[in-house]
């Protein structure tokens, strides 16, 4: 490819199915009881306080582990995650047309645990076309955007940052990848505020991915 893009690297949650689902809500609200109960907090209380460790540290439970003495990251993860995938999610036939159609290796980069990934992989029926699922675990529980999370990624897939186009629905995660060298596209079918004056390139659905290679 005339780009010199070489690997595709997929974040999951609202990269790969719409923000609309109501996944990452219901995650969110599992996420806020759980602090709630950590914390022995009210639900409002707890929301607050799992924005701001999500902000500061790119994750929440990064920020609980850093900050609140947190030593048991497995149950926090069973009980955000819900299993029942299907409630949420729909099987999207031109989805899967479309990574058919990119003949380029991928993988995926989530700060989700990997049996939720292999979850939406499977029900979406995409999972045949990810090499590898980078998840939370992978460096030690420090997510997205954490410059090292990139760094092992890319050694891992023994890649240069150019080479790499890194495709995910946060800004700041992208943001930090770029700052390596790596390359990135958007994924938001809305403006995003933060995005003025930095000139990340946008699509509104990663079912568009084809089309922005090609130009590309």
């Amino acid at each position: 490819m005339s780009s010199g893009i070489t690997y595709l690297l997929f974040d999951l949650d609202e990269t790969l199915y719409p923000s609309s689902s109501g996944m990452v809500e219901e995650i969110s609200r599992r996420m806020t009881r759980y602090v709630a109960r950590y914390l022995n907090l009210d639900e409002d209380s707890a929301a607050r306080i799992r924005r701001a460790l999500s902000q500061k540290h790119g994750t929440t439970l990064t920020g609980l582990m850093s900050e609140y003495n947190f030593k048991d990251p497995e149950s926090y993860l069973e009980f955000a995650h819900p299993v029942d995938v299907e409630r949420y999610l729909h099987k999207d036939p031109e989805l899967v047309a479309a990574l058919s159609s990119i003949n380029l290796p991928k993988s995926i980069l989530t700060n989700a645990p990997a049996e939720h990934a292999r979850r939406i992989l499977e029900y979406l029926e995409i999972e045949r076309f990810f090499q590898r699922i980078f998840d939370i675990r992978m460096n030690d529980f420090q997510g997205k955007p954490e410059r090292g999370v990139y760094l092992r990624v890319l050694a891992e897939l023994k890649r240069d940052a150019p080479e790499v186009l890194f495709i995910d629905n946060r800004l700041d995660y992208l943001l930090a990848f770029r700052d390596i060298g790596g390359r990135v596209v958007l994924v938001a079918d809305r403006a995003v505020e933060a995005e003025a004056g930095h000139e990340v390139p946008r699509i509104a659905h990663v079912k568009e991915l084809p089309e922005f290679l090609e130009r590309l």
